[in-house]
């Protein structure tokens, strides 16, 4: 009979080759076969239970081939959630039953499964959100940087024609008018810049500039037929006021001069308090009568001239209607005909389309156009808030009065929002009370209100006006006033717009939980979400229809010829990956790189190297850290989503190396792009072909389609592509275990050992595996009967026998092997091995362990 170690070592020598040997058995190739076919047919677990070959190749390829018949026990197993320590899987101490839970997607893990968007795709747009926002800032700043460059110095635009073909420049102005920057007339707009308003014949005037006058003269002459109705009825009713205010004053007067005889002839006193009041009446009354006067003079006047010029009274309801439709016929052209005259108006080109000497628009213009681009913008950036800054200092240089920065919109929100006032509540008069206010006054304003507002104290004492509103030009604010209303400013310009963000993310979490078909996602009660969602991509919800969103977000991502892929637009694909819409506008489950449960068992796996052997303190801050290394590699499994990405995250990969026992100091950037470049199915590819098998187990558990991306075909599909291919390798595995044991069942405990003692992690792991205790009773010639033994007791024996840190060292594990193998051989020279009692079934680890057996019995068999 040939050695144990003897087989063993010529099964081992070259692992591959026995392997492929296995792997071309008729039998192995058939059922290999029909399980890469069918397992991709399989959406429910209990489908996959009905199928015996299908159910029974996979519980073979994990070893569990003894328990086959236990289908109930088996579904509790599958639809195990790994990442919750209290599911049925992870309540059994046998590893195998998480294994085979992690190579499925029947389980829910993260409390997930079927959603519109997960929160990992949530805290991802989130992401892109702020680097969209970030992005658009930085572009914004940019081209305001540039436009001011190249308009406001001489030299860089020398005619008009290098304005309109600069298509940074032309957006940037037609932005600022609210041109369109798609559909524009060139030889239009050219023709209005080169034009003098003053000129009746320029091509302003010709093409618009008489139009907008006609126009405008027909409102006019509307508006003044309106008012000349109005002064009609007016002048006589003031006409009135003025005679019965006449008649109340002379009566007034009788009753004062009646009231003051008496008092004079020893009336009363009383009778003074009377005659005041009536005098105080007096004076009220003839004040009103001089104001009702002067107006009446006023409107006399201003109705004579419109009675001049206007057609007869009697004909102004009729000259009305006809005006009404004038102007109606004029509406829609009237803003853009307003916008060329802006643009005939503000630009000084010559008619030769050249630049004058003194430049295209004027420095205040500039600044002029340059808000009005702002005031486009959906949202204060840096660069606005940047300008605003500079339009308030340069005002400080002229302003002689408070009206010039409460006046200007743009001042006065400077204002409240550098002191913290950007409240409704605090309106334009407000902000001009707490300027003029004389903080050396109790009485003033500021020092009245400010115990409860101590922002209008803080705002009073950085500005120097009078208590009129005046102020010497140039002496609105010192220096050091002006430099901490700038350090405010800069502090707070975004404090309102990112509490806004905080309540936009807190309702669209909200609101998305709400969302279980695409039709609720685009229905207007998630109108703000859909925006949301829309601008983190850098997409403009006014400007997209929601037909295109509904066809883009119903496509199918894996499929090149589907609707999405037409737009041409990659905005509408990083948009489609943050949800999870099926085709029929239904929710399904996300698809990662990687299954959910695989992702959780790299995360165990992880935290048990980094903390293997430890005892204490040691181990304590050990797990602290690997754990928060864990939750790195599962939030970046939720972000990643190509190959390209995960290759460029060699965090993420030495993490995963790492789980599965690999140094990754000994691997190169370069091993691993060609490892994950490899078809897993392929047995010739670079990965399979690694005397190290565990890059192919690695690789395996990825879902990649051929470009690199997600495969997200997988959907819903009871295995992931690298998943299947990984059911096949250890199926071919098992086989081959099994084949070696039936010949010599030590050989089959030596492969076991050798696959397991990466696994080893505490002398418990040994002695909860009876295949894993025979091999270490054998190698070290322990009698049967250790068995019988306090497991405490039992467990100091390991540790006493094995350096269970010599378990990642591959030398000191074949050693162990060789010396298991000689061990074997002398035992079974005088007694049969009871390895095929312990392996039996099948399996290449123990039988039914007993915490199966209790779980076994918990539940009623169909």
């Amino acid at each position: 009979m040939v050695s144990t170690y003897l087989t063993f070592d010529l099964v081992n020598r070259d692992m591959q080759k026995s392997l492929k040997t296995i792997a071309g058995q008729t039998m192995v190739v058939n059922d290999t076969k029909y399980y890469q076919e069918n397992i991709g047919k399989i959406k429910t677990v209990d489908e996959f239970l009905d199928n015996y070959r299908l159910y029974s190749y996979a519980m073979q390829a994990h070893g569990l081939d003894d328990m086959i018949y236990a289908k109930a026990f088996m579904k509790q197993v599958l639809e195990s959630d790994l990442s919750d320590d209290n599911s049925f899987a992870n309540r059994l101490t046998d590893d195998r039953y998480q294994n085979i839970a992690a190579a499925f997607n029947f389980g829910v893990s993260n409390g997930e499964g079927a959603v519109a968007q997960s929160n990992g795709q949530m805290e991802e747009l989130f992401d892109t959100y702020d680097q969209t926002i970030a992005a658009q800032d930085d572009t914004l700043e940019a081209d305001t940087r540039y436009f001011k460059v190249m308009l406001g110095e001489t030299g860089h635009i020398t005619n008009v024609d290098q304005l309109l073909a600069n298509p940074r420049l032309r957006d940037y102005l037609f932005t600022a008018y609210g041109i369109d920057t798609k559909y524009y007339n060139y030889n239009a707009i050219r023709g209005v810049l080169v034009s003098d308003p003053a000129d009746p014949t320029s091509f302003y005037n010709t093409a618009y500039g008489n139009t907008l006058d006609q126009y405008n003269a027909v409102k006019t002459e509307d508006s003044e037929l309106a008012e000349r109705l109005s002064l009609s009825t007016g002048i006589p009713a003031l006409q009135d006021s003025i005679t019965l205010g006449q008649q109340r004053k002379t009566d007034l007067e009788t009753q004062i001069a009646t009231k003051q005889d008496e008092l004079n002839n020893g009336g009363p006193p009383t009778l003074q308090d009377e005659i005041d009041a009536m005098q105080v009446e007096l004076t009220k009354t003839v004040e009103a009568i001089q104001k009702d006067q002067t107006t009446l003079a006023t409107s006399q006047t201003r109705y004579t001239e419109l009675d001049g010029r206007l057609v007869p009274i009697a004909q102004t309801a009729e000259r009305r209607a006809e005006l009404a439709k004038i102007i109606a016929a004029g509406a829609s052209d009237a803003p853009y005909l307003g916008l060329m005259k802006s643009l005939a108006e503000d630009f000084k080109f010559n008619a030769d389309g050249s630049v004058p000497a003194g430049g295209a628009v004027t420095p205040e213009k500039l600044l002029e156009i340059v808000g009005g681009f702002f005031n486009k913008q959906t949202r204060i950036t840096h660069a606005e808030a940047m300008f605003n800054q500079e339009l308030f200092e340069q005002e400080l240089k002229t302003a002689t009065n408070v009206t010039d920065f409460i006046d200007d919109p743009r001042l006065l929100k400077y204002i409240k929002v550098a002191f913290n006032l950007d409240k409704v509540t605090v309106v334009k008069t407000t902000i001009e009370q707490i300027l003029t206010s004389d903080l050396s006054d109790p009485n003033s304003y500021a020092n009245r209100f400010g115990d409860t507002n101590p922002e209008y104290l803080e705002l009073a004492k950085a500005f120097n006006f009078n208590t009129d509103g005046t102020v010497a030009a140039g002496q609105a604010q010192d220096e050091l006033q002006t430099s901490s209303t700038r350090s405010d400013y800069m502090s707070r310009w975004d404090d309102k717009q990112e509490a806004d963000l905080d309540k936009t993310i807190k309702f669209y979490k909200l609101k998305l939980f709400e969302v279980k078909t695409l039709d609720d996602f685009l229905h207007n009660d998630a109108q703000d979400s859909f925006d949301f969602a829309l601008e983190a991509v850098g997409l403009d919800p006014t400007t997209v229809s929601k037909l295109t969103i509904k066809q883009a977000l119903k496509s199918d991502l894996s499929d090149p010829n589907s609707y999405i892929y037409k737009l041409n637009d990659e905005r509408f694909v990083s948009l489609a990956k943050f949800f999870n819409f099926d085709t029929k506008g239904g929710v399904t489950r996300q698809v990662l790189l990687q299954s959910n449960a695989a992702i959780t068992n790299v995360a165990k796996d992880y935290i048990l190297r980094q903390s293997r052997f430890m005892e204490g303190d040691e181990l304590k801050a050990a797990r602290e850290k690997a754990q928060t290394e864990a939750k790195y590699y599962t939030a970046a499994m939720q972000r990643i989503g190509s190959r390209d990405e995960l290759l460029a995250d060699r965090k993420t990969l030495d993490i995963l190396m790492i789980s599965k026992g690999i140094d990754p100091s000994t691997v190169t950037n370069d091993f691993l792009k060609e490892a994950f470049n490899s078809d897993p199915a392929d047995p010739e590819s670079f990965v399979n072909t690694q005397t190290d098998k565990r890059f192919a187990q690695i690789v395996g558990t990825f879902n990649f389609d051929a470009k690199g991306e997600i495969d997200r075909s997988s959907a819903g599909e009871a295995q992931n592509g690298g998943e299947v291919v990984a059911t096949q390798d250890l199926y071919v595995r098992q086989m081959l275990e099994t084949q070696q044991g039936e010949e010599n069942p030590g050989v089959r405990l030596a492969l076991y050992f050798e696959r397991m003692s990466d696994s080893i992690t505490d002398p418990y792991v040994i002695l909860g595996d009876e295949a894993l205790m025979e091999f270490f009773r054998v190698t070290f010639s322990l009698p049967p009967e250790i068995g019988n033994m306090d497991v405490d007791q039992q467990a100091k024996i390991v540790e006493k026998k094995l350096d269970l840190e010599d378990l990642a060292d591959p030398e000191k594990v074949r050693k162990l092997v060789q010396r298991f193998t000689i061990m074997y051989d002398l035992e079974n020279s005088v007694n049969t091995a009871s390895a095929v009692s312990i392996l039996s079934g099948g399996s290449g680890s123990a039988g039914i362990s007993s915490d199966t057996l209790w779980a076994l019995s918990q539940i009623r068999m169909s």
